[in-house]
């Protein structure tokens, strides 16, 4: 876990986390297939690779939110912290512009199975660890979203993370690394395996 996370310290209210979202995807779509040499009557199934990124993913999503991104903008998590809870969003940010929320587009939930490493301090109350789960990460096409392109992956993740105290509630700040496997579809709507990683990392702290 990088010192970022844990500089927080005391969390104030209306504190957020920003941290930046990064997929490396690779799908895979059936391809042509191609005679060989008449002489060895054979005819080759081939396989077509899609390399699919984190700019992917914003340039669909601008498409979809008629919005026009620069390659500088950057997909982030962003936890609100407040006095009682931390919610999550996952926005498009770039410089200065208000950022759009894409949250919707989105499904990004961990599952049940689980296992840990944790240390609890018995004086602070907060805790420190690593926890190993199983993660669902889904783009979606479905009404009233316009995408074309989308997919539906599940992997195994492992999740650093701390605990901070705003007020008298115990928030929790993470980063996520998970290797993810499934089906979807790139800009053509072919449909495919898709293999590849997902890491929510790196923090900055912004007080609104």
């Amino acid at each position: 876990m990088t010192a970022s996370i844990s500089s927080f310290g005391a969390v104030i209210p209306r504190t957020n986390a920003v941290q930046f979202i990064n997929v490396q995807l690779t799908l895979l779509t059936q391809g042509p297939s191609k005679t060989n040499s008449p002489a060895k009557n054979e005819i080759t199934a081939t396989v077509q690779r899609t390399i699919i990124t984190t700019k992917d993913l914003i340039s669909w999503l601008g498409a979809a939110t008629t919005n026009n991104f620069s390659p500088k903008s950057r997909l982030v998590r962003v936890t609100h912290f407040n006095a009682t809870t931390n919610n999550t969003a996952i926005e498009i940010r770039e410089g200065t512009n208000a950022p759009v929320d894409v949250s919707g587009f989105f499904d990004t939930s961990d599952k049940a199975a689980e296992v840990h490493r944790t240390t609890f301090n018995t004086v602070t109350k907060l805790t420190t660890g690593t926890v190993f789960e199983f993660r669902h990460f889904a783009l979606t096409n479905l009404p009233p979203h316009k995408l074309v392109p989308n997919f539906s992956l599940y992997g195994a993740e492992t999740r650093n993370f701390v605990t901070l105290r705003s007020g008298t509630t115990v928030l929790t700040a993470d980063e996520i690394t998970a290797s993810l496997a499934g089906i979807g579809a790139g800009t053509n709507g072919v449909v495919g395996l898709i293999t590849g990683s997902l890491t929510i990392n790196g923090t900055v702290k912004e007080v609104k």
